[in-house]
């Protein structure tokens, strides 16, 4: 497990009994996403980045006669969506794992990613990999941050010529749908959510802000656009 991958785990290990208490968004997202369902019958389903089980409990309720691994990179995460679904039925199971190695079946009939894809470091090389686990007839379908996520706080950043920690988000295949959530009424705000959901973990090398820089550039993004951060959410559905 590379740096940033043992440093996310942490970070979302350490927000694990309390991820669902601010995770608003998050589950706003899974319950679009289980509208992109396909039907299928008595599938085999992976999910990657299975949390506290948000859009796991999605995948039970549509398929009562599915099979079922659930999926994530943070061991207390697990535990957690272990512990939020209870023992459903004796085809669930679940794995501390990355997503090209899931060791219980060869391939899936659906793999399904809810605000997971992004926080690996090559979501294209993701996919291709998560596209040759689908058997014929299945699909992958994932919800994720698109490229426009937080354009408001990597302008300020650019133009006071600060550093910004957040990754490049890229193009992906398979966009269905897209949406643009203002949640948060101050840059503050924004910055809470993402440390209360375990998502400030920056790209690689990166050296963090000074207090005095960071509040600057909290102050410029609420006077230049009235602490109003977009994430930009989109969905994906690609066949095997």
């Amino acid at each position: 497990m590379g740096s940033r991958s043992a440093a996310i785990a942490a970070r979302f290990d350490a927000r694990a009994s309390d991820y669902e208490r601010h995770a608003g968004l998050q589950r706003a997202v899974a319950e679009r996403l289980a509208g992109l369902l396909p039907d299928l019958q008595q599938p085999r389903v992976l999910e990657v980045g299975c949390g506290t089980g948000l859009f796991s409990r999605h995948l039970l309720a549509r398929y009562e006669e599915g099979t079922f691994l659930f999926s994530d990179l943070a061991p207390a995460m697990v535990a957690e969506c272990r512990r939020n679904l209870g023992d459903p039925s004796s085809g669930v199971s679940y794995e501390t794992a990355l997503p090209d190695g899931p060791r219980t079946y060869a391939t899936f009939d659906l793999i399904a990613l809810s605000m997971s894809l992004h926080w690996f470091p090559d979501p294209h090389a993701t996919l291709a990999s998560l596209r040759r686990r689908i058997a014929p007839g299945g699909k992958i379908v994932y919800a994720t941050l698109g490229p426009e996520s937080f354009v408001e706080w990597r302008a300020v950043l650019a133009k006071q010529g600060l550093r910004s920690g957040l990754v490049a988000l890229p193009e992906l295949p398979g966009i269905v749908a897209e949406e643009r959530l203002t949640p948060d009424t101050s840059t503050l705000g924004f910055l809470r959510r993402m440390k209360s959901v375990g998502g400030i973990t920056p790209r690689e090398a990166y050296r963090p802000l000074s207090a005095g820089a960071l509040r600057r550039a909290m102050r410029a993004a609420d006077a230049r656009f009235g602490g109003k951060i977009t994430w930009h959410i989109v969905y994906g559905v690609l066949d095997a």
